[in-house]
């Protein structure tokens, strides 16, 4: 968080969101989709945070878009948790 200059509190509700879409295994895919890696991102979404400009094997970089993915889409990790609650997705 501290490296991308997001709140430290945000740290557990992204762990959070993580663990329910990954288990934290970056390289964690999803037979009946393209989604892939943490944050299970789909292939249309990879395309617009990056695309190949982006080494997806890189934990580190998969969460740097992932946290961009949620500021983007939710406003927080939090919110994006809420969502995830109610929908089983986000």
């Amino acid at each position: 968080m501290k490296a991308a200059g997001k709140p430290a509190e945000w740290q557990r509700p992204l762990e959070e969101l993580v663990a329910r879409e990954s288990s934290f295994n970056p390289n964690a895919k999803n037979p009946n989709s393209s989604a892939a890696g943490l944050f299970q991102f789909l292939n249309g979404t990879r395309k617009n945070y990056g695309g190949t400009s982006v080494d997806w094997s890189d934990p580190y970089q998969q969460a740097s878009k992932g946290l961009q993915y949620v500021i983007d889409r939710y406003g927080d990790p939090y919110k994006a948790l809420q969502f995830w609650d109610k929908n089983k997705w986000y």
